[in-house]
């Protein structure tokens, strides 16, 4: 049996105790560098990924400022695309946003509404226009790129033309002094229309109707169409669409494209929201929407054969006094629920253009003179400026690319 005491333990060399204490710090360090290679290399990955979606998210920048600038060149250039199938195109940069966006004009219609969907709307040849807006926007670099698109509605802000020189919804009671010019084809080629209603019209005053070139002349009550002793064709009683007549059943609607109820679409589309129309005049233009009364003083001239106004008064009373004259569309307005307006006129005072109202009017003394124009309200339902259209988005058509 061997003694366990002469068994000897050899000791460690020292060289070799460093040989691997030497191993153990290489071992480490090489742990330690492939520790800050990989934290190196995610970090590099995060900064890549990072500069990626800044890269993207200019694009996408770029893109929304391309869309925008379009329907700022459509707000102040009705026409910049006129026609279907007719495109354009803006290259742009704005605050470092470079973009590149092409304006196609899709179809006409004759008449929308901007949450309908663009499926429902039907081909026309009016004034009413499609467009589908195309907008490519880039990073600083280029590197990235996104597209948006968006289809936007580019409307008159009038409905076309008033058939009459006068339009009123529940008829209409005329006494004073009153001229009227007829539009010429109101009723048809050839057919003159003077006042147009669903309920019947009472003439009791002094004047008539007539002819433009008679009304201009000053020969009305010579060449008369209608006067007290003889209502003729030019004044229409007529009865309601839906009760089988063409009368329209919202007057608002026939005028402006917008139903009655959602008037508030409409009135926010003004050029201005006055209390009253003291500060009106020549200058004025495009469409004022006027919720007190308006008094238009003796002598002042509102709008231009040129530049005309659409002027609605809503709930409200309308004075024109001796020697005014407005150009355009005036149209007395009932809200909902409220209560309307009166119109009262004197001495030589005018509308060229015409006057509708939605509601019953009744004019039991002073002037009313009244001279269609159609040259004025061409003006307005051609659209062609940015004063008489409107731009907007339809719903559920934007797109990201």
């Amino acid at each position: 049996m061997t003694n366990i005491k002469s068994i000897k333990v050899l000791n460690t060399p020292k060289s070799i105790k460093g040989a691997i204490t030497i191993i153990m710090a290489l071992v480490m360090l090489a742990l330690a560098l492939a520790s800050t290679i990989y934290t190196a290399k995610s970090k590099f990955l995060d900064i890549r990924i990072a500069s990626a979606e800044i890269r993207k998210n200019q694009a996408i920048l770029s893109a929304e400022t391309g869309l925008e600038r379009a329907i700022a060149q459509l707000d102040v250039q009705p026409n910049f695309v006129p026609e279907p199938g007719y495109s354009t195109s803006i290259v742009d940069t704005i605050d470092s946003s470079i973009f590149d966006v092409t304006l196609t004009v899709m179809r006409y219609a004759t008449a929308a509404v901007a949450n309908t969907p663009l499926a429902t709307f039907g081909n026309g040849t009016g004034n009413d226009r499609f467009i589908l807006i195309s907008s490519i926007g880039y990073s600083d670099d280029r590197t990235a790129v996104r597209t948006l698109e968006q289809k936007v509605w580019v409307h008159p802000l009038a409905n076309g033309s008033p058939a009459s020189a006068i339009t009123v919804s529940g008829g209409m009671g005329i006494g004073g002094t009153f001229t009227v010019g007829a539009s010429p084809n109101g009723g048809g080629l050839g057919v003159p229309l003077s006042v147009w209603s669903d309920e019947p019209v009472g003439v009791t005053g002094n004047g008539a109707s007539c002819g433009l070139e008679e009304f201009d002349a000053g020969d009305c009550s010579t060449y008369s169409y209608s006067d007290k002793n003889n209502t003729g064709a030019d004044i229409f009683d007529d009865t309601l669409v839906s009760a089988g007549g063409t009368f329209p059943n919202d007057v608002f609607d026939y005028t402006f494209g917008y139903p009655s109820s959602d008037y508030q679409a409409y009135k926010d589309q003004a050029e201005e929201l006055v209390s009253n129309c003291a500060g009106l005049n020549a200058a004025s233009v495009g469409l004022i929407w006027v919720t007190g009364d308006c008094t238009i003083n003796g002598g002042t001239i509102v709008g231009s054969a040129t530049t005309p106004v659409i002027l609605v008064i809503e709930d409200s009373n309308l004075q024109l006094n001796g020697g005014s004259l407005i150009y355009g569309i005036v149209f007395s307005f009932t809200t909902p629920g409220g209560i309307g307006g009166g119109i009262s006129m004197t001495g030589n005072s005018t509308i060229r253009g015409a006057f509708l109202s939605d509601h019953a009017i009744d004019i039991s003394g002073g002037t009313f003179d009244t001279r269609y124009d159609q040259n004025v309200l061409d003006i307005i339902a051609n659209g062609g400026s940015d004063a008489y259209s409107a731009v907007e988005p339809i719903s559920g058509s934007w797109k990201d690319f």
